[in-house]
């Protein structure tokens, strides 16, 4: 109960600030710090004041330009060259997740010519991506029927909000647009970091598994079709039992909360509990060890640095 009663105080502060989030840089980053933190009336106010300074003295040493282009980039957490936030004009689809797949506002303008009202209507589609998001992780596996393991669900939800999304902000370009934005979307997939550089939720692999195994297939070149068939299922048994160990790491952050929060249970049970989630992240590990060694057993060393490189191998 106490869990919707939250869900739904987020939703009605977001809701009542939307407007606000949309013209006023400082409001937006502020939401966004209190709905990640929870912040009360009080830090709010403080935190506003903390901000709106931080933002005066960066552009404090920018020229007009600069202060228009950072200014179209909101929700950088005020510090110049970040793009975590869905609802500004620079950041990635989903939040704090790295490696969205798709463009920062910024780059969609330049590249595709995006009037002013096209801009403001894509900040809100992102805005509203952004929502959703929050909401799949605060209900995620918490009685809907649903038996898909955590790094299934997002996948799956991450592909319907892809696809609904991409047919959103299509609806709002022209047609001479539109193929632009398909090449936008897939050149900045191709530019993404590879798994595991740089951190961030999915490790920064944009896109389904099929399509992260066909980049790096790519990336490979392996010639005879039978070594590349080889390559390809284990590359993409790797990529499976990282999402895996990616899942689990965020749902043991969720349980460690609830663990920490449970005033009720002994330190003895508490001790068990540990163990139990620590025996799982091992057990996880030395899966993902297995997989990687087998695929460092079949591929030529020019290839293992590829895979290195691209955080596949380590």
């Amino acid at each position: 109960m106490k869990t919707w009663v939250a869900v739904g105080a987020v939703l009605l502060s977001a809701s009542t600030a939307f407007a606000q989030q949309q013209d006023d840089p400082v409001e937006r980053s502020v939401q966004r710090l209190k709905d990640q933190l929870k912040l009360t009336d009080d830090q709010v106010a403080k935190v506003r004041d903390i901000v709106k300074k931080e933002r005066d003295d960066v552009k404090a040493v920018l020229t007009d330009e600069q202060k228009t282009t950072y200014d179209q980039a909101p929700g950088r957490g005020n510090r110049p060259g970040g793009n975590n936030n869905p609802g500004n004009g620079n950041g990635n689809a989903f939040g704090n997740i790295r490696g969205g797949w798709l463009p920062p506002t910024a780059d969609l303008k330049t590249q595709l010519s995006l009037t002013d009202d096209q801009v403001t209507k894509i900040n809100e589609i992102r805005d509203a991506v952004r929502q959703e998001m929050r909401t799949f992780f605060q209900n995620r596996g918490r009685g809907n029927g649903n038996n898909q393991n955590p790094a299934e669900q997002f996948n799956a939800f991450q592909e319907k909000s892809k696809e609904e999304t991409s047919k959103k902000i299509k609806d709002l370009l022209t047609d001479e647009q539109k193929p632009k934005f398909d090449e936008a979307v897939k050149a900045f997939a191709a530019s993404q970091p590879a798994p595991g550089q740089g951190g961030g939720f999915g490790g920064n692999r944009g896109g389904t598994i099929d399509e992260r195994v066909t980049r790096v297939m790519d990336a490979l070149k392996i010639e005879s079709s039978k070594e590349a068939d080889a390559v390809k299922g284990l590359v993409k048994k790797v990529m499976e039992a990282t999402d895996k160990l990616d899942a689990y790491q965020r749902e043991t952050r969720t349980k460690i909360d609830e663990i920490s929060k449970d005033s009720a249970l002994s330190d003895a049970a508490v001790g068990e509990k540990i163990t139990e989630i620590l025996k799982g992240h091992k057990d996880l590990e030395k899966d993902l060890a297995g997989v990687r060694k087998e695929l460092a057993e079949v591929v030529t060393n020019r290839q293992e640095l590829e895979l290195i490189r691209r955080g596949i191998l380590r």
